[in-house]
């Protein structure tokens, strides 16, 4: 029997396939009896996401620098404690904001916060 270049090919191809393959990484699971911090959880978030990139730094609504962000969100009804998954901020995270998607672990702590009462902390 001859090893011809079909065969050769099909080889190839074959360990090719075999080497491909999609690693899915699970977000973490937020612990809902952990207590989110604002301070050390949620405005980090905002601060790398939303203000640094020019957005919500005092030009666009809310204002989410550190010195205004937590009075921007409440006073201006971003949230909503008895329905946490409809407030305003969660719509926007899990619709269009920021425009590069947070991932699920940091919408689900936001939610988090906002479902613990949206504690300054």
């Amino acid at each position: 029997m001859t090893i011809t270049s079909v065969h050769i090919k099909i080889f190839v191809l074959a360990i090719l396939f075999a080497s491909c393959e999609k690693k899915y990484f699970k977000p973490p699971v937020i612990d809902p009896n952990a207590t989110i911090s604002f301070s050390k959880d949620i405005q980090p978030l905002f601060t790398t996401n939303c203000t640094l990139s020019g957005c919500h730094n005092g030009n666009v609504k809310p204002d989410l620098t550190s010195e205004k962000a937590y009075n921007s969100l409440i006073d201006g009804g971003y949230t909503d404690t008895l329905n946490p998954s409809t407030s305003l901020i969660m719509v926007k995270l899990n619709t269009n904001m920021p425009p590069n998607k947070l991932p699920a672990s940091e919408i689900n702590k936001v939610l988090s916060w906002i479902k613990q009462g949206t504690k300054l902390n």
